[in-house]
């Protein structure tokens, strides 16, 4: 089985975006937030992050810490 790291945002205005997707598509937020994830790509979740990072205010910092650990060196999760 595949397995792929998701990082959810705790923002009041994401967590209403679900609650009513989920209430559109007449599922429970749980539900459908799995759903999400095993139909969404890690293609469509990339071009989502990077939308997310040229937003951000911290790129410089993330930056940094990408250039101190090389993905092919990092631990699974350790980034987290």
């Amino acid at each position: 089985m595949a397995t792929a790291n998701v990082t959810v945002s705790l923002d009041p205005a994401v967590i209403a975006l679900a609650k009513e997707q989920a209430r559109a598509a007449g599922v429970s937020m749980s539900s459908w937030v799995a759903k999400t994830i095993r139909t969404a790509t890690i293609t469509a979740a990339a071009r989502r992050y990077e939308q997310f990072e040229r937003e951000a205010t911290d790129a410089e910092a993330m930056a940094a810490w990408d250039e101190a650990h090389p993905k092919g060196r990092r631990l699974t999760g350790a980034e987290w």
